[in-house]
């Protein structure tokens, strides 16, 4: 949130992360910040129209009601007030504006400072325009001191566009204290260790001093982190990327993950008719938030 505010040079932050991890709420603890504290133009994106309906129905009108201080700044949505609707919140200095990245003419209408596009890679190429996130960064160009959030979980690589834009960043990944030496590190899927045909004695093996550890030391863990830069800064753009092994909700560590996420996501029977390459591909892209290769 540090990059997002107003004290901080960065234009521009992509969060590559994987699902489920809190991206989509980093963006609407902005978007009330924004609201609160740095008011102006603001436009959210979502891939269609009918998940920015969603959102507003589903979690930023909760954000509003339970938010004192946004609910004193933003009048309840009524049918027959166009400044407060599903999809235009008007606020002292500014107004929020939710569209759909299928909705050209809202993309290239009035400029905006702050941009919030979630979920990029769900998001389609426009005939006659092409690619919804050039088309909304656009809007922002007029503003000197502009932000603009992108996040996404990653789908296939070289084709994913939050990939793309995570490479052109200063590549931050997420350090932390190993609990048998101390020692950061960042979180690998290839570290992951079991016994053979075991997946449930999955532990983690330290990249310094070669011990293994269990799951249940990650949240001390995740408290004493720290965000590492791998690529140099522009001095615009700041990239954080964080994979399932960070997740406090995953559930079993390592192989396991796999099966689980196959009960949990689809069921065993859909699972059995996958190639081990189309599951592989799957697990990557939802639960190690690595793009997936192409076939």
């Amino acid at each position: 949130m540090r990059d997002l505010s107003s004290d901080s040079s960065v234009q521009r932050v992509v969060l590559m992360f994987s699902a489920q991890s809190g991206k989509t709420e980093v963006g609407l603890n902005w978007l009330a910040w924004i609201i609160d504290h740095s008011p102006g133009p603001l436009l959210a994106v979502q891939p269609t129209i009918e998940m920015a309906r969603r959102m507003s129905k589903q979690r930023l009108e909760g954000l509003i009601e339970d938010t004192p201080r946004l609910k004193e700044k933003i009048a309840p949505a009524r049918s027959r007030d166009g400044s407060n609707s599903m999809f235009a919140k008007d606020f002292p200095g500014g107004i929020l504006l939710l569209t759909g990245a299928n909705s050209p003419s809202q993309l290239r209408s009035a400029p905006c400072r702050y941009l919030f596009m979630d979920e990029v890679d769900a998001m389609q190429e426009i005939p006659g325009e092409g690619d919804p996130v050039a088309l909304a960064e656009r809007r922002t160009t007029t503003f000197a001191r502009r932000k603009v959030l992108l996040t996404s979980t990653p789908t296939v690589k070289d084709f994913s566009k939050i990939e793309a834009e995570y490479m052109k960043s200063d590549q931050r990944k997420f350090w932390i204290p190993a609990p048998c030496c101390g020692e950061f590190q960042h979180l690998e899927w290839s570290r992951l260790k079991w016994e053979k045909d075991k997946p449930e004695t999955a532990q983690y093996q330290c990249k310094h001093c070669g011990e293994r550890f269990d799951e249940h030391h990650k949240t001390q863990m995740l408290a004493a982190g720290e965000w590492r830069n791998h690529s140099h800064f522009d001095g615009k753009t700041a990239g954080f990327h964080l994979n399932g092994l960070y997740s406090l909700l995953a559930g079993p560590a390592g192989a396991n993950w796999l099966r689980t996420f196959c009960v949990r996501r689809t069921t065993q029977r859909h699972c059995a008719r996958l190639s081990t390459q189309d599951l592989l591909r799957l697990t990557r892209r939802t639960i190690q938030h690595r793009s997936a290769q192409r076939a």
